[in-house]
């Protein structure tokens, strides 16, 4: 069999067996997200094209689709995420390795009105976007280069700063369409629906990645943890629960620097937070109310 004699060459543990080193693009954070995305979060559905629809209604891309008079509901077909744009990519200004990623999902679908009788009245191209900023350790960066021609569709080379790269990986569904209407409530039977009101669910997993070489051994699939949701305090409350930087006002030295131990003094708020949570284990006392059947 020569070289393909798998008893000489493919038997565990023989001395044919070797180590590869490889060329991978290892993940260095992720974090996933499951977010229920209303009018607060997405706004009125807007027109994706610019067009005449709905017996003379001329709507300009982008403009906020008003449903014909005559329209009792909606519905949404052939809905999909568009596209996921990676707006902005930069290093976190008060945390040391970490990486603050700015991201726009376009969402694009069709709306369906219809009349009271459920006869169609008309269709119209819609799209709605979605905002989301996420923190995510990518490591620090150099001045060094990298470059290669195996993205490279002309064989010249792609060259690229050493930089994390963004990985994001979505899925979405229409939950609900519905008239809407800006007077609170709909009791006129005179009032016309004035927008349309979408939800959508949105599941994501967003990564940083580099390019390394690496000797790896592979135990399965990885779940990320789920995002950290920095979008509901205010700027100021985020602000003011961040450690402080001393890093960037002293720099470690060398010893500190390669043991990984960071000069910044943790956040007073936190630690007294962290120091009223028991934890709840049933080692710790039954002063902390865990109701896990402690020992007094």
């Amino acid at each position: 069999m020569g070289i393909f004699d798998f008893d000489n060459n493919c038997v565990s543990g023989g001395d044919k067996i070797k180590e590869e080193c490889i060329v991978a693009l290892k993940v260095y954070d992720a974090c996933r997200q499951q977010n229920c995305l209303q009018g607060d979060d997405i706004g009125p559905a807007r027109a994706a094209t610019c067009g005449t629809f709905c017996c003379g209604m001329t709507l300009e891309q982008g403009e906020i689709i008003t449903p014909p008079e005559n329209a009792a509901s909606v519905s949404v077909d052939n809905f999909k995420i568009e596209k996921v744009i990676i707006v902005k990519k930069e290093p976190n200004p008060f945390r040391v390795g970490y990486w603050d990623i700015d991201l726009k999902y376009i969402f694009s679908y069709d709306l369906v009105f219809r009349n009271v009788n459920g006869c169609i009245l008309c269709t119209v191209p819609a799209q709605s976007v979605y905002n989301k900023k996420i923190t995510l350790f990518g490591s620090v960066t150099t001045d060094s280069l990298i470059s290669t021609d195996f993205v490279s569709s002309n064989g010249n080379s792609f060259d690229t700063g050493n930089q994390p790269f963004v990985l994001v990986e979505s899925k979405a569904v229409a939950l609900n369409a519905e008239l809407a209407y800006n007077n609170c409530c709909c009791c006129d039977e005179n009032d016309n629906a004035d927008q349309v009101s979408l939800t959508i669910g949105l599941f994501s997993i967003i990564k940083l990645f580099r390019l390394v070489n690496l000797t790896v051994e592979s135990k399965g699939f990885c779940i990320p943890k789920e995002c950290e949701d920095v979008s509901s305090i205010s700027p100021c409350e985020f602000f003011d629960n961040l450690d402080f930087p001393m890093d960037i006002f002293a720099p470690p030295q060398k010893r500190e620097f390669l043991a990984g131990i960071s000069g910044n003094i943790p956040n007073e708020r936190r630690n007294e937070s962290d120091n009223n949570n028991c934890g709840c284990g049933c080692n710790n006392s039954c002063s902390c109310g865990c109701g896990c059947g402690c020992n007094s």
